[in-house]
């Protein structure tokens, strides 16, 4: 989603990070029974979890995309079929799975806003908590012209680093988050900590072929995007090699390997002096790259 200044969201986690059955848990729990999170009761019951904790599965259940909730009935999405259903990927054991779960809620600006904004807005390769969190509050106040609480908007913050960089200190809570395996932010000692731009090798092809898939659907009229709108963003939608922690080595790479396994889908221009990624006719619709890819891992 795009960012939207009216439209926001921090701290509906709990403070607690997602992990790693939650998801698959909370759509087994929904299709059972649909309107199950709106008795906190039963959904405490059948999660086996607390009150806070079954607020926190169905926060991330919305975040992700993998659920959608109205009138307090939820019930699996088709991107929560495909990704995560009986021919997908119902136990993230396949680490694409991991990056694009990481993509959809770093890339939701209105429903994971701290998450979008760390990932695609804040740019210290290495910093302390306590400078994330005051960028964080500038942001809020310069740019989405917002009022949240202090405690509000370190919750956010302290949230995403026990999420993605777990140590084990801090307890198996943390180190329990799917998203600290991918290695995009890193503990130091003290309070520091670093997220820096890498060409990150290991990113599996189909993780970036499935956001640029949805970058482009989201404006279907859109012919091309520059590279460094990709690399760097700027224009309201997530950025790509923002989201996956790449450097312009990396995103190329990556690239690469996306147009070498997928030619009919993009192919790089110079216009103008301008270093652009165009769309060669109609791109597959992201759920339906999704589809091939478990096929394929499927033989």
């Amino acid at each position: 989603m795009k960012l939207n200044r009216d439209k926001s969201t921090f701290g509906r986690h709990e403070t607690f990070p997602l992990r790693h059955a939650w998801l698959t848990k909370g759509i087994d729990a929904l299709r059972e029974t649909p309107d199950i999170f709106s008795v906190p009761e039963s959904a405490m019951v059948v999660l086996g979890v607390g009150r806070n904790m079954a607020n926190a599965i169905q926060y991330w259940l919305q975040a992700s995309g993998v659920v959608a909730f109205k009138n307090g009935v939820g019930e699996p999405t088709e991107l929560g079929e495909v990704l995560l259903g009986d021919q997908g990927d119902r136990y993230l054991e396949d680490e694409a799975t991991l990056w694009i779960l990481h993509w959809l809620i770093a890339s939701n600006a209105q429903q994971a806003t701290g998450f979008y904004w760390f990932f695609d807005r804040f740019a210290m390769p290495r910093f302390e908590d306590r400078e994330a969190l005051s960028a964080l509050t500038e942001f809020v106040d310069q740019e989405l012209k917002a009022r949240r609480s202090a405690s509000t908007l370190k919750s956010d913050i302290s949230t995403l680093l026990r999420m993605y960089a777990p140590t084990a200190e801090r307890g198996d809570d943390h180190l329990d988050s799917p998203l600290g395996d991918l290695g995009l932010i890193e503990a130091e000692a003290g309070r520091h900590y670093r997220s820096p731009r890498l060409a990150r090798a290991f990113l599996p092809p189909i993780a970036l072929h499935f956001a640029l898939a949805q970058r482009f659907q989201a404006d279907p009229t859109q012919p091309a995007l520059p590279i460094r709108v990709l690399l760097y963003g700027g224009d309201g939608w997530a950025a790509p090699g923002s989201i996956f922690r790449l450097n312009e080595e990396g995103l190329m790479s990556t690239l690469e390997q996306v147009m070498e396994g997928y030619p009919e889908s993009y192919e790089l221009r110079d216009t103008a002096g301008l270093h652009q990624l165009y769309r060669r006719g109609a791109i597959e619709s992201p759920l339906d790259l999704l589809r091939g890819y478990h096929r394929s891992q499927a033989v």
